[in-house]
């Protein structure tokens, strides 16, 4: 005689099966966002660094202040005036760009400017700061990143729940995590 259905305790042994084996694989899924949120986070500061070190090399090689333009992905051109510190490392600058108007009439502009100390502005697009946060005084200003505002494992590599930031020295030109 042939069975057409599972008997209860075949259905039970199925279910037990797969709970084990979600029990086991949702922590993993879980670290792979964590995972990709550190590592664009080290990616954005590798940039930030290398853009540091080509700034500093202009600087030395001009001798003076000087202005860069930068375009995004959104194809909006920044106009950005560099200061350096007495080490030649970018410090501050002064930002200008002028955009679509809001009603997206292609006849009308208008000039957004900011001044403030996100030398990684520079170089890096300015969209992608937009998860980032910045403050500090002095030499030093520290920035949060995508992965250091919200990773909560204190495990991670780089975690809030360790206060974990990174720190720019302008007068070492160094990013360091903090």
């Amino acid at each position: 005689m042939f069975r057409s259905a599972f008997s209860m305790i075949e259905l039970v042994f199925v279910i037990v099966i797969l709970g084990i084996m979600a029990a086991v694989a949702v922590p993993k899924f879980a670290s792979i966002q964590d995972d990709a949120l550190i590592s664009n986070e080290k990616q954005t500061i590798a940039v930030a660094r290398q853009g540091i070190a080509t700034l500093y090399g202009q600087r030395l090689i001009r001798g003076t202040m000087f202005g860069k333009t930068l375009s995004t992905y959104t194809g909006t051109d920044y106009n950005v005036s560099v200061y350096f510190s007495s080490n030649y490392y970018p410090i501050t600058l002064n930002v200008s760009a002028t955009e679509g108007s809001p009603d997206n009439n292609s006849t009308t502009a208008y000039t957004t400017t900011r001044s403030d100390r996100r030398a990684l502005a520079l170089v890096v697009e300015a969209e992608s700061l937009a998860d980032w946060d910045s403050n500090g005084s002095g030499d030093t200003v520290n920035y949060k990143g995508p992965a250091s505002n919200v990773i909560t494992d204190g495990n991670a590599e780089i975690s809030v729940k360790n206060g974990d930031y990174w720190k720019y020295n302008n007068t070492s030109g160094k990013i360091l995590l903090q």
